[in-house]
């Protein structure tokens, strides 16, 4: 080819003269260290050479260091660009400018805005306060953390990178990039991505991401095994792409979004609403597998997958959406809920069921597949579900015409009404059944096993089942995940059932093995009797639990799971523990209640009945929904009664490591009172339902949320109260 004097661009394939040009200048402007004489887009000043030494670099000055193991100093205003090998830099105040290029470095903005650049390498970056922060970890294995800033931006890149958002930060985002990283996030409202949204590569990428307080949006998209934790906060987090994660929205009301997931171990992708009003979104496009939804605490709308879904349901106020695929919703027959099965074929479990206690009711459930209804502890609605799985008490069960349904009734004496092609099987005790395809029924029952002993008893829909004698028991259980077993104890002599067998060396105990992709719940009963039940430390804590210790003096120890736990009318002088865990305590007689080191709910219907609760520690709440009339309470008093008639006896005793109460769909009367140095985080009350008298005033900030009365209740409150008039998010 001519150079000649042509005014064209010489061309060398497809590449021009000028883009060369523009290339080199991009990449002197951008700030990292390709241009020998400049430093974030300014001439370098001078070049520090030499090794292991100290060197002090004055204000405003653009330097490069082409040593190694050097340690800079900066002024203010500085500029300083490294290359290769580890570094120890001192940027000055003011607004400063890093790079410190490849090598394992360590870089320490002082005070003010900061720009950083570590590099390839393993670096620290830690900054101090600055409006503005930048950091730029860079390939390799990074440990960033930052000071207090208005807007802090920090991109890992690829890495398993460490990530700390200085708490008091005003608007933090974060992209940890492809690695196996860790962050968190700030009390305010943080933007927490744990990679980008394509990973090509399928490079390792298992973040744990804690967004901590705040109303935060976590991302992740690729990987399994992700921990995506709230909090605190109203926080939306999304486990999206083929990113299979575990979704904890921890305490407030939630938005949590899959689209589902499953490892080739077999591992669910799976939603833990927790506390607070919850949304838990299975429905988001590309479904990827089925996943396994827990709503906790509160009252949730949960939408399942396209495919074959887990739904535990516990208590509150919910609605519930299978969608397609065969799900499997295992309730309790406590709260109000509305189940849509959907396409596939739907199976409703009560195995995680325990007695009302109302006069002239069954002890198991009462099921209606024709009428799409069910009443145990309360009732349900439910529609496109076609299979029932009983609980373990007296239930009795109606099939639906026209539909081929599987009954399992479970144990107890149950009576079953099956139709032409129903499946149905009695389990054991002695039951009564019609119709459809019979099993352990009527003459062929197995009958009762023994109300004298204990007896645990495990399928393979993986709930595990304790049922106390009439007796005082002495039962503890622990989790072998080595074995994938249950492992329950009971001196006395329990009966296994199910899959369950005695262990042939330690002949008190008996070993129930599950499918650890299949951990679908636990029941443990103790009837009569004084009984000691105990969960051991090595229960999952993403298991949830119903132990109920029945009539008697008991003892009941909760394990790191999600425990719900209650005793029957007639068991004063019982005391319960929730331990490690966010757990759901019911106060039905003059007992104990301590909830534990965690966040816990103490639920509480009549206040008259002499119940003692203490939080040991977390953010604690006393929530009397389902009362049948008013509540007199207060945080500062210590007591709960009926509003305006008190109580002839006993009160509820509420100690001073209590933060919250929740009040009654009648007229309540709520008090925060003088704040106690035991309680964590603030103050709260919410009104309900009703026309209530709020009373937050006491010199500090607390929240006020009036509920279904708006401005018609009459809310006490400080100038720094957030006072919210209606529901707001725990309307949602």
């Amino acid at each position: 080819m001519s150079l000649g004097k042509s005014k064209e661009f010489f061309v060398f394939g497809s590449i021009t003269v000028l883009s060369v040009l523009l290339i080199g200048l991009l990449l002197m402007q951008i700030g990292t260290s390709n241009a020998a004489d400049k430093c974030f887009g300014k001439s370098v000043d001078r070049v520090i050479t030499g090794s292991h030494k100290k060197v002090t670099v004055g204000a405003r000055e653009v330097v490069r260091v082409e040593g190694n193991g050097i340690t800079v100093v900066g002024k203010a205003f500085t500029r300083i660009c490294a290359g290769d090998g580890p570094q120890t830099i001192f940027a000055g105040k003011g607004w400063s400018f890093t790079d410190g290029g490849p090598g394992n470095d360590r870089i320490h903005p002082a005070k003010g805005d900061a720009t950083v650049y570590g590099g390839p390498g393993d670096d620290q970056i830690e900054t101090e306060k600055g409006n503005k922060l930048e950091v730029h970890g860079g390939p390799g294995d990074d440990k960033i953390r930052t000071g207090k800033g208005n807007l802090i931006k920090i991109d890992g890149d690829e890495g398993d990178d460490r990530i700390s958002l200085n708490a008091k930060t005003t608007k933090g985002i974060v992209d940890g990039g492809l690695g196996n990283d860790r962050i968190e996030g700030s009390q305010a409202n943080d933007k927490l991505y744990g990679g980008p949204k394509k990973n090509p590569k399928n490079l390792p990428d298992r973040d744990v991401i804690n967004g901590l307080g705040g109303n935060d949006s976590i991302y992740d998209y690729s990987g399994n095994g992700n921990r995506l934790l709230g909090y605190t906060g109203s926080d939306k987090i999304y486990s999206l792409g083929n990113a299979v994660s575990e979704l904890h929205g921890g305490n407030g009301s939630d938005f949590l979004y899959s689209n589902g997931g499953r490892t080739s171990g077999g591992v669910l992708e799976k939603l833990f609403g927790e506390q607070g009003n919850d949304r838990l979104l299975g429905n988001q496009p590309n479904s990827y597998g089925p996943a396994y939804f827990d709503g906790g605490e509160g009252d949730d709308w949960i939408y399942g997958t396209s495919k074959g879904d887990t739904m535990i349901y516990n208590s509150g106020i919910k609605t519930v959406y299978g969608y397609g695929g065969d799900d499997l919703f295992v309730t309790t027959a406590r709260g109000q809920g509305k189940f849509h099965g959907g396409d596939g074929r739907d199976t409703i479990s009560f195995a995680a069921h325990t007695p009302s206690g109302r006069s002239g009711s069954i002890t198991g459930v009462e099921v209606n597949l024709r009428a799409g209804t069910s009443l145990g502890y309360s009732g349900y609605k439910f529609d496109g579900i076609e299979d029932v799985i009983g609980s373990a008490f007296d239930d009795e069960i109606i099939g639906a015409p026209g539909v081929d349904n599987d009954i399992e009734a479970g144990l107890g004496d149950d009576y079953i009404v099956g139709q032409n092609g129903d499946n149905i099987d009695g389990g054991l005790g002695q039951n009564d059944c019609s119709g459809g395809r019979q099993v352990n029924c009527n003459e062929n029952s197995p009958g009762d096993p023994g109300s004298g002993n204990s007896q645990v008893d495990i399928t393979k829909g993986g709930l595990l089942i304790v049922m106390g004698s009439r007796s005082a028991d002495d039962i503890s259980i622990g989790y072998n995940g080595g074995a994938d077993r249950f492992e329950v104890t009971d001196p006395g002599g329990a009966i296994p059932s199910g899959l369950c067998k005695r262990n042939s060396s330690q002949k008190s105990e008996i070993d129930c093995p599950v499918d650890p992709n299949n951990l679908n719940g636990m029941l443990v009963y103790g009837d009569d009797g004084a009984d000691s039940i105990k969960l051991g430390n090595s229960i999952p804590d993403i298991l949830t639990t119903t132990i109920n210790g029945g009539r008697g003096k008991n003892s009941i120890q909760g394990g790191p799971s999600k425990d719900f736990i209650s005793t029957d009318p007639g068991s004063a002088g019982s005391t319960i523990n929730g331990g490690d865990g966010l757990d759901v305590l019911y106060a039905q007689d003059d007992i104990s209640i301590t909830g534990g080191p965690d966040t816990d709910i103490f639920r509480v219907v009549d206040p008259c009945l002499g119940a003692d609760l203490e939080g040991d520690g977390g953010t604690d709440s006393v929530v009397f929904a389902g009362a049948e009339r008013g509540v007199k309470a207060s945080l500062a008093g210590g007591y709960a009664e009926w509003n305006g008639s008190g109580c002839s006896g006993a009160r509820t005793q509420i100690a001073n490591d209590i933060e919250k109460l929740e009040g009654t769909e009648s007229n309540d009367w709520l008090i925060v009172g003088k704040r106690s140095k035991a309680q964590d985080g603030k103050s709260v009350i919410f009104g309900r339902g009703g026309i209530d008298t709020l009373d937050a005033k006491n010199g500090t900030a607390d929240t006020v949320t009036t509920g279904s009365g708006g401005h018609s209740n009459k809310v006490i409150a400080d100038k720094i109260d957030n006072v919210i008039w209606g529901y707001g998010l725990a309307g949602h």
